[in-house]
């Protein structure tokens, strides 16, 4: 992640940065000791204590969840373990994670409860809240404008555009875009693909559990990153739905022609 700001803003940038490495350490799929690890381990059924801030990306994606028709699905953790695209880490079978997105229950601000286990992944939106929690230390913080971006996940502020170069799915960067109180999320999968059972398979997950292979990189401007990220997925599924669903959230689809600049 980086951090673009004006000088003399030390100690605020250091604060942000801590923010997002809780982040990590309570949402990585990777940490053997982060809330998605102990949602994985409890039994069906069983209130699990987990973070306030990993309550609030649960209950934004069960939200999207619903409002896409389950296609958005945070619950996907079994595939992209098979798929080689997450680690097995600590999961001894893998096939006794059937719940989906609809099993999660918030209880309250501090507990979650899944009916089925499931095998969860905020991979993408964990990092886009993470972006939008940074913005609100730096703006408690009295700072004036800044950038940050999080590797395909940034959000700036301030009474600036900034200058932001768009990649294309095979690496090549055409597109320049302005950036000035927004999120911007870009995504592709055309460089991580993998063979999985004589299948190609990439770490987005369609209806009914199918990889969506994507030719091109898709791009969503919204209020929040946590918003934009995760209709970055869906627009690769099923672009249609998502511009409807786009509109709920006060977010659009970035357009890119073949050549030319964006519309």
């Amino acid at each position: 992640m980086e951090i673009s700001l004006p000088e003399g803003h030390a100690a605020a940038v250091e604060e942000a940065f801590a923010t997002v490495a809780h982040i990590h350490r309570r949402m990585s799929f990777h940490e053997r000791t982060s809330d998605l690890a102990r949602m994985r381990e409890a039994v069906p059924g069983e209130p699990v204590e987990v973070d306030a801030d990993t309550v609030i990306v649960l209950r934004k994606a069960i939200e999207l969840c619903r409002v896409t028709d389950g296609l958005f699905d945070v619950a996907v953790g079994r595939a992209l373990v098979r798929g080689g695209f997450l680690p097995r880490t600590d999961i001894e079978r893998l096939d006794r994670y059937v719940g989906a997105t609809d099993d999660i229950e918030i209880v309250d601000e501090c507990h979650v409860r899944c009916r089925r286990p499931v095998l969860v992944d905020l991979g993408g939106i964990a990092k886009g809240y993470a972006v939008d929690r940074a913005v609100e230390v730096l703006l408690a913080r009295d700072v004036s404008a800044a950038l940050i971006n999080a590797g395909g996940d940034l959000r700036a502020f301030g009474d600036c555009d900034w200058p932001v170069e768009l990649r294309d799915a095979n690496g090549q960067i055409r597109f320049m875009v302005p950036v000035r109180n927004c999120a911007l999320a870009s995504s592709a999968n055309l460089g991580n693909r993998r063979r999985y059972r004589g299948r190609t398979v990439s770490p987005h997950i369609g209806r009914e559990g199918v990889s969506v292979l994507a030719e091109h990189r898709v791009s969503v401007i919204a209020s929040t990153c946590i918003v934009a990220d995760a209709l970055t997925k869906v627009v690769m599924a099923d672009r249609i739905l998502a511009e409807r669903v786009a509109g709920q959230f006060e977010a659009r689809v970035l357009d890119m022609p073949a050549a030319g600049v964006p519309n």
